[in-house]
């Protein structure tokens, strides 16, 4: 008995072993001359393809850093400098770094773009950078084209910053950004904000709490992304919603429920949205309007929802606007609708 239970533990045992080296890290020494306290290894790398490769990385984080170590290898490809002291960037030195291709500046003290960025337009600061991390800092202001001089960035990474003003084409430059999905509570700490620009950003989603801590938010525009749907659940998050808008975006399903400030739906105001199918306007308090051609060129709408809202009248030509629409559900509060 005593024997089986040994052979048992060494089995078990081994088990563990192999467990554990399959979550380590895999690593080799990379033998270049190494900044002081860093780390210069070859490791697995990610793109943001999701692509794997060898990449020579150096690894400064928690090091109370106030300027960039020195000197770089030349062919670094990620430089970690997570959790530092440092506010600017020497960006003479960044350029001796070709191949750079992921930095994370993320936990440190940056307050403004202008301090990681080259400030002469048009020119490219690194040219080669796919992955920029600045989480958990302290900017609080985008300028415009504040990235623009990161022409090949596919990954940005901005969360728990400052952030109380986007200028107009913040973004603008970054034409391979990836941002397909609005992260959970990405915008909790901005309560006090009324309006969000969200267009032309690639998204193709976003979760049920994506939305959630923006609770002063009146006006919100999604136009010209890729979304094919849009969560019920995210948009009662934002209780003081006065406007939306979607135009140009794919979408099958949307969803307007529970919106207690939504008083009307304006003429046209779902026309660049030719592939939706199912629209929802529901258990909406104050909605009292509907625009007679309020769902122009939906001609692949099947199906209209206007459930519990306080609409006294209906236009007829709201209805008949819709060729393709196969159910239709709706409680107006007077005993007519409108065919005037």
């Amino acid at each position: 008995m005593l024997r089986v239970s040994m052979v048992l533990l060494k089995r078990q045992l081994i088990l563990w072993v192999w467990v554990s080296s399959a979550l380590v890290v895999y690593s080799l020494p990379w033998r270049v001359s190494c900044p002081t306290g860093c780390v210069c290894q070859m490791k697995p790398w990610f793109s943001p393809q999701s692509v794997s490769c060898e990449a020579s990385t150096v690894d400064c984080n928690n090091l109370f850093l106030t300027q960039l170590p020195s000197p770089l290898p030349p062919d670094t490809h990620t430089l970690r400098l997570q959790s530092n002291l440092l506010s600017a960037l020497e960006i003479p030195l960044l350029h001796t770094l070709p191949n750079l291709t992921e930095l994370d500046l993320s936990q440190n003290r940056f307050s403004c773009v202008r301090t990681l960025t080259l400030t002469q337009p048009q020119a490219a600061s690194l040219p080669s950078l796919l992955s920029l991390h600045l989480e958990e800092n302290q900017l609080w202001f985008l300028p415009p084209a504040s990235f623009s001089s990161l022409p090949a960035l596919q990954e940005l990474f901005l969360s728990h910053n400052r952030l109380f003003y986007l200028a107009p084409g913040a973004f603008s430059g970054l034409g391979l950004l990836l941002l397909e999905v609005l992260p959970d509570r990405g915008f909790q700490d901005l309560g006090s904000l009324h309006s969000l620009v969200l267009g032309g950003m690639g998204l193709k989603g976003l979760t049920e709490r994506a939305l959630e801590g923006l609770d002063s938010l009146e006006s919100l525009s999604f136009y010209d992304n890729l979304l094919t749907t849009v969560p019920t659940q995210a948009l009662r998050r934002i209780p003081g919603l006065k406007f939306l808008d979607l135009n140009k975006n794919p979408l099958s399903v949307l969803g307007l429920n529970n919106m207690e400030e939504l008083v009307a739906i304006e003429r046209a105001a779902m026309e660049n949205l030719p592939e939706l199918t199912k629209l929802e306007i529901t258990n909406n308090p104050r909605l009292s309007y509907i625009h007679p051609q309020a769902f122009l060129r939906l001609g692949r709408l099947e199906s209209l929802m206007l459930n519990s809202n306080a609409l006294s009248a209906l236009h007829q030509h709201t209805v008949l606007s819709l060729p393709s629409l196969r159910e239709t559900a709706s409680m107006i509060r007077s005993t007519h609708t409108n065919k005037a």
